[in-house]
Parts: structure tokens; C-alpha cells; sequence
């Protein structure tokens, strides 16, 4: 039987007047939401209720009625009391907040948060507490993609130099630049962000191999037990991959001096996925040619860093994700998850508590 459709679909008292919402029941807290995700409210009494953040308000109700009561928060102390009450929040505050918010929110069987990567998260407790926790895999993987096409170009097309030359009033001579056509990438972490990567590049005429956990039989893919035997013919190793266990210094000195001395490393995941140390002795050194970053081990980075000052590193703060097409994009996938919550369908980017994103 299908679940009311929200506060719009409750039955009106024969004299056409809506009827007064029930009390609530004792005893209701802890009561799991079945298995198909239906929820409880939707299930006894018709309604549901969501906190969000105000941030997005004005882009949440231009697209329409939501159908769900609302309680709106713009920060810590009034998250504690919208949550109260509520099934699922649209949680958009700092990650220090998390644990807080839970526990002023017993109800809570679903979380919804913007960011792709999740480490950092209490997943256990989320985990225990039966809470559905969706991500924002995908919003930032347009932007990110052509970041990493201008990491690329400024690294292959000595961009800095000429910026740098610009800067001085002189007329430099860069040199051969070496061209993208024909040259080969491997991508660790071919998800949506590495595909939307891989499909500018093979605009550029460039050889690309995707890796990933699960390859399955599609081609220029291949699982995670054999990427370090592709180093030796990658000229540009990129990395897309959330932060784990598995991932945490995935590359170091062994794999850097694997690679070509020609070859660059693009980082615009998280910066532990380097060992840092390792990668400053390989660009001093000549191991590798040069090296793009948008993340750091540290953020943001200190002013001391070695890696401000090597010249063949391009260096941006972290913002390869920035778009002024995200709020929009947030909002569309925020609001199918909600239609998706409200009639017990799988939602949206689910994160896997096992595998850690």
C-alpha cells in the first residue's frame, strides 16, 4: 500500500477542515522504519518531518512544494533544536557538529550531507544507530574535471612560467612543450569523478585506464590488484579516490619511483592519499617531472611548507569543487532523495559503511 504523500494528501474532517496532527506516541523513539526505507511517520500519521539548512532554503522552495514539515537551522545551536523530532536533516554544518546533532535527533533514519568523501564521519555510530547516510557523489565532479584539464595544460604548457613572466614584464621562451595527444593516464578511483575526468581527456586524443574496486568487464578498466604495474607507462597518474585504510598514503616513494622521470601526479582528492614527505624528494630529485595538487595533507597549507616554493608543482587551495551551478545541483539531488525517502525507494549515493564512502 502506497504511503500518503505528505502533509497535502491528509484527510479533511467531514466539515472540509484539515484534522489536528495526533500526539505524538509514547514510546515511538527507536521503533525502527521497516526495510523498504518507508517511514514511520508517512506509515502512522501521514507526515514527515526534515530539518535543513537555511542556506538553501530560497533554491528548496522555488522548486516547488516539498510536502514534508520543515525546520530550519543556520547553525549549531539551532540544529540541536530542529532536529528534534525529525526523520531525516540535511546536515550542512562542520563535521565537529555531527555527534551533537545525532543525539538531539533519536528519530533520525536518514542523513544527508554534500560532500563526496566521508572519512572523518562517525560511520560506526551512524552505522548502529540503523541511520541511512547519502553523500554528494557527483555535484562537484563536473568542476572538478575541468580543474584537473587545467592542472594538466598548466603543468604540460609550463603555465606558471609564463604567468611568472607575465608578472616580470618579460618575454620568456618556454621551450618544446610536450603535447597531450597520444599520452596515457591512469586514474585511481573511476567513479563518477574519475569518468567525468577521463571523458575531457580522451577529448585531448589521451590513452586512459580507469581503476577501481569493482572493474567488472568494462574496458580500459582494471580492479585495484595490479594499477602498480601501470605506473611505468603512465604519464599522468591521477588520483580520485576517497580517503580509507586502503588508500592512505597510496602513493609513496615506491610507486613515485616507479613512475616515469616525464610523468605528473594529479591529487585532487585528499591530500593523505600522499605521503607528502616523498613526493617533495621526488619533485626535488627529477623522480617525476612535475606534480598538480588541490589538496594537502595539512589545509590549509602552512606558510613554511616546502611545497609553496618547488617550481614544478602547481598548487591550488582546494577548490577544485567550486561551481555556481552546485546549489543547484545539491538541491535537485536532495529533493529526489527526499521523493525517493518518502515512498520507501532506494535512495541516491548511499554510503557503504563497510567500505567506508
Amino acid at each position: 500500500m502506497a504511503a500518503p504523500a505528505g502533509p497535502a494528501a491528509r484527510p479533511a474532517c467531514r466539515s472540509g477542515e484539515s484534522r489536528p496532527r495526533p500526539a505524538r506516541r509514547p514510546g515511538r523513539t527507536g521503533r525502527r522504519a521497516p526495510r523498504d526505507g518507508t517511514s514511520l511517520r508517512l506509515l502512522f500519521w501521514g507526515f514527515l518531518k526534515v530539518a535543513l539548512p537555511e542556506r538553501f532554503r530560497e533554491q528548496l522552495e522555488a522548486a516547488g512544494e516539498l510536502g514534508v514539515e520543515t525546520a530550519w537551522y543556520n547553525d549549531p545551536a539551532a540544529a540541536l533544536e530542529a532536529v528534534a523530532g525529525c526523520e531525516a536533516i540535511w546536515y550542512h554544518l562542520p563535521i565537529e557538529e555531527v555527534e551533537r546533532v545525532l543525539g538531539a535527533g533519536p528519530d533520525l533514519r536518514w542523513w544527508s550531507v554534500v560532500s563526496a568523501g566521508v572519512d572523518g564521519w562517525p560511520l560506526e555510530l551512524l552505522a548502529r544507530r540503523d541511520i541511512q547516510l547519502s553523500n554528494g557523489a557527483g555535484l562537484h565532479a563536473v568542476p572538478i574535471a575541468e580543474y584537473v584539464v587545467m592542472g594538466i595544460l598548466a603543468l604540460a604548457k609550463r603555465l606558471p612560467d609564463l604567468v611568472h613572466g607575465q608578472d616580470r614584464r618579460e618575454w620568456i621562451d618556454t621551450g618544446s612543450c610536450p603535447e597531450l595527444f597520444g599520452k596515457r593516464v591512469l586514474i585511481y578511483g573511476y567513479g563518477l569523478i574519475g569518468r567525468e575526468i577521463a571523458a575531457r581527456l580522451r577529448g585531448f586524443g589521451m590513452e586512459v585506464t580507469g581503476v577501481r574496486r569493482h572493474p567488472g568487464q568494462e574496458a580500459g578498466v582494471i580492479g585495484v590488484g595490479g594499477w602498480r604495474e601501470q605506473l611505468s607507462d603512465a604519464d599522468f597518474v591521477i588520483l580520485s579516490a576517497p580517503l580509507t585504510d586502503g588508500t592512505r598514503a597510496l602513493i609513496g616513494a615506491p610507486e613515485l619511483a616507479a613512475m616515469k622521470s616525464t610523468a605528473c601526479l594529479v591529487n585532487i582528492a585528499r591530500g593523505a592519499l600522499v605521503d607528502q614527505t616523498a613526493l617533495v624528494a621526488a619533485l626535488r630529485s627529477g623522480t617525476i617531472s612535475g606534480a598538480y595538487l588541490d589538496v594537502t595533507e595539512v589545509e590549509p597549507l602552512p606558510a613554511e611548507s616546502e611545497l609553496w616554493s618547488l617550481p614544478n608543482l602547481f598548487l591550488t587551495p582546494h577548490a577544485s569543487s567550486s561551481s555556481t551551478e552546485f546549489e543547484r545541483r545539491a538541491v535537485e539531488l536532495f529533493r529526489d532523495n527526499l521523493d525517493r525517502f518518502r515512498t520507501g525507494r532506494p535512495l541516491r549515493n548511499l554510503v557503504d559503511y563497510e567500505a567506508g564512502y
